[in-house]
């Protein structure tokens, strides 16, 4: 009988929030030798994975192994394990970007080449010419764009998309208002590094959440 290969079931957000939770087990190894206070960790790890991913039997068998983790090499070789089953960001190239940004004349395209799209929950790039970042997010299996002006100065601050403490700078976006002519303003502090904050991301809710209040 052939072996059920089984398909990709996490999202990039599901793999940070695995990655993130194996690190608070490694750290309590690394910092205490109580049984208990281990115990403990792992137990709140086990929850909080358990309730912010939906797998099914098959799929948690896999994810499990993370809960015996006990040295940082068998915690690499867990995550490398987990790649073939990351659902990638969908898939940018240079004609999508024009097309979601086609009313900007002398738009500056970003670097494809290099660009893992299944390390990124959202995709964002800069222009340090006209101060404008650019912004797109995945929703509902369709890609939605927003640019934005982003602050030249930037503070210790609590980002906007990830929820973390970070170098933070002020992203302006504008969107048209209901009355004719006119436009709503919103003003967010978000990283200053979009690779970093999207390393941060373990919740895709919170961003969805971020994009829709921005956008509307």
């Amino acid at each position: 009988m052939e072996k059920q290969t089984i398909q990709p079931f996490l999202t990039v957000a599901n793999y940070h929030l695995l990655e993130q939770q194996m690190n608070k087990i490694l750290h309590t190894l690394a910092t205490t030798i109580d049984k208990n206070v281990i115990l403990a960790v792992r137990g709140l790890v086990e929850t909080e994975i358990t309730t912010k991913i939906t797998m099914t039997a098959t799929e948690a068998q896999i994810v499990e192994q993370l809960f015996a983790v006990t040295d940082r090499t068998q915690g690499e070789n867990f995550l490398e394990s987990l790649k073939p089953y990351v659902i990638p960001f969908k898939t940018v190239t240079a004609s999508t970007i024009k097309s979601l940004f086609k009313k900007e004349k002398k738009l500056k395209m970003p670097n494809l080449v290099d660009m893992d799209f299944q390390q990124i929950c959202y995709f964002a790039w800069d222009d340090p010419g006209t101060h404008r970042k650019y912004v797109i997010i995945e929703q509902e299996k369709q890609l939605k764009a927003i640019k934005g002006l982003f602050g030249n100065s930037t503070i210790k601050g609590i980002c906007a998309i990830c929820n973390r403490h970070a170098d933070v700078g002020l992203f302006t976006t504008s969107v048209k208002g209901q009355v004719v002519g006119t436009f709503t303003n919103h003003s967010n502090y978000i990283c200053a590094d979009s690779a970093k904050c999207n390393h941060h991301v373990s919740d895709m809710h919170k961003v969805n959440e971020f994009f829709d209040r921005i956008t509307q």
